[in-house]
């Protein structure tokens, strides 16, 4: 829309309302009749009865009064009956608050509807081979579409224009009869007062029935869009199905995160949802007598992936015997499994913890007694055996970390946590897994070390990285591959990486590493991995371990809260 339009047709428009005053003046001043007066009175009321249309638009029926003013006493009544409505309507909207600016809005508001008089003017005495009824309500029209357009204008908005659009559509017939059939009996010469007053009965019942009808059918809204809210933010999967089985409604729910969406479940039918072993025991269900209304387990496997869930379905009854369709709700079982998982994974290593702690208690002192008495004979051995004395040490303080790692296991000490720099950490580790590594021929890379503060125990951290360190080297070997570690690190956490290119872990063993009795090399007792999951735990953190291709080997990522200080 042009500049210099948009600003000169507000003035415009106060132009045409300062106009008004002048002619309902003229009007007052030439019309002495009562009947003027009457109109104006019955515009003013209807001004507070509007009629109530869906979407919660409304109509105002004055516009009927100004078309009655206008066929009986000519356009200065009418314009008179505008001036009283509009200023009845804008007083009651100010609410006793009256500035500059709403007088300006009121003078608009007059222009736009001085405008809409004349062609609606024009229409009603130009009409004259149409019945009064259908000339009035044709005047009507037209006087709101005016007015509608007039204010689109001043606003350069055409969303405005649509929704005026839409109030005209969702306009029912009916509510222009009814009080253009009034204005019709009304304006006519003998007026027949047992035949108007009923009808103005039957016009005042109409809108306040509309107006019942406008509440009833927000408050419908409001709850749908309620439970459309719910529906759409509820982490389960809510479907809606026709009893044909076809989708009408779908809210993915859980299945988003893994990039279903809606589109790509409306239409489909809900048997292509189940999997096959599934698949009879819910046909028995998808029936009226079937839909109990209870979770039951069922796998679903959507667009290639599998989901294990918890189903309730529901019927929507028409009559008590028919189902006119049904509601599922169907609740992801992977958090409660993985939550289950790790509460009898943490009951195992509480229960090896405490079997740990007896036996290292029972085992140190031993130990230590024997490795006292190997110190002293040092020069023994060294002169009846070279080479002995290094050879016992290195058994014995294997069994140290056996010893300490079974201690981990036990109930944790009350030991203050201090911060640690997690890359002094990892190159003491190193440090202690470099003759491993050279023994079996793995060569061990290091990636980049940044320094990085957490708060733990740093005998227990140095630990945690020579468990991961040697079951890595000791794969490794395996296939002749090499031992990759680095650390990243973020605002809120550290990352310790360590990769190797051994056979990698088979898929079933992966979902119990960090069990008693379960092994990376499928033998032994999985002590170390035991140990550092332990070790994480109490630091607060988590291990992700997985399989790799390309190279094969296995990926361990161990992620630690930063320590800010």
């Amino acid at each position: 829309m042009n500049l210099n339009f948009r600003r000169a047709y507000p003035y415009a428009l106060l132009a045409a309302g300062l106009t008004v005053p002048f002619l309902a003046a003229w009007g007052l001043y030439q019309q002495t009749h009562s009947l003027l007066w009457l109109i104006i009175a019955v515009a003013c009321v209807l001004e507070f009865f509007p009629i109530h249309l869906p979407g919660g638009r409304q109509w105002s029926t004055s516009v009927f009064c100004y078309v009655w003013a206008a066929n009986q006493l000519g356009f200065a009544a009418a314009t008179t009956a505008i001036l009283f409505s509009v200023t009845a309507a804008f007083l009651r909207s100010v609410e006793g608050k009256l500035t500059a600016a709403h007088v300006r809005r009121l003078l608009i508001s007059l222009g736009a509807h001085q405008l809409a008089l004349v062609p609606a003017y024009v229409a009603l005495h130009r009409a004259l081979f149409l019945p009064y009824l259908f000339r009035s309500a044709v005047a009507a029209m037209l006087f709101e579409l005016v007015r509608l357009a007039v204010l689109t204008c001043l606003h350069g908005s055409m969303r405005r224009l649509g929704m005026a659009a839409a109030a005209l559509r969702s306009l029912h017939p009916v509510a222009l009869i009814i009080p253009a059939s009034l204005a019709s009996l009304l304006s006519a010469r003998n007026a027949d007062w047992s035949i108007t007053l009923p009808t103005a009965a039957l016009f005042f019942s109409f809108v306040w029935i509309s107006r019942i009808h406008s509440r009833l059918v927000d408050e419908c809204e409001s709850a749908r869009q309620t439970y459309r809210v719910i529906a759409e933010n509820s982490t389960d999967l809510v479907l809606v199905a026709a009893s044909s089985g076809e989708i009408t409604f779908a809210s993915p729910g859980f299945l988003a995160s893994a990039g279903v969406d809606r589109e790509s479940l409306l239409g489909r039918s809900v048997f292509d949802l189940v999997a096959p072993e599934d698949f009879s025991r819910f046909d028995d269900l998808f029936t009226p007598i079937g839909a109990d209304g209870q979770e039951h387990d069922f796998a679903l496997e959507i667009d290639g992936m599998r989901a294990d869930v918890a189903l309730r379905l529901t019927p929507i009854r028409t009559d008590a015997a028919h189902a006119g369709g049904y509601i599922l709700q169907a609740r992801d079982l992977a958090p409660c499994l993985r939550k289950e998982a790790t509460r009898l994974r943490e009951g195992r290593l509480e229960a090896a913890g405490q079997l740990a702690a007896s036996i290292a208690h029972e085992f140190r002192n031993p130990l230590t007694t024997v490795m006292g008495f190997v110190q002293l004979f040092r020069p023994q051995f060294d002169e009846l055996a070279p080479g002995a004395y290094e050879a016992i040490w290195g058994e014995l303080e294997r069994m140290k970390d056996v010893t300490d790692s079974l201690m981990v296991l036990a109930r944790p000490e009350a030991v203050k946590p201090v911060p640690c720099d997690l890359a002094e950490m990892a190159r003491a580790a190193i440090g202690v897994c470099d003759p491993l590594a050279l023994e079996r021929g793995v060569p061990l890379d290091l990636g980049p070390l940044p320094r990085v503060q957490v708060l733990g125990h740093p005998g227990q951290l140095r630990q945690m990285v020579v468990h991961l360190l040697r079951n890595a080297i000791e794969a490794a070997a395996e296939t002749h591959g090499r031992v990759v570690l680095w650390i990243t690190a973020t605002e809120a956490e550290a990352t310790v990486h360590v990769r190797d290119t051994g056979p990698g872990i088979p898929d079933s063993v992966l979902e119990h590493l960090g069990e008693p009795m379960y092994d990376t090399e499928m033998k032994g007792t999985g002590l170390g991995l035991m140990v550092v999951h332990r070790i994480v735990q109490q630091h607060g953190g988590e291990i992700h371990i997985w399989r790799t291709e390309e190279p094969t080997g296995t990926a361990v990522e161990v992620r630690l809260p930063t320590y800010r200080g």
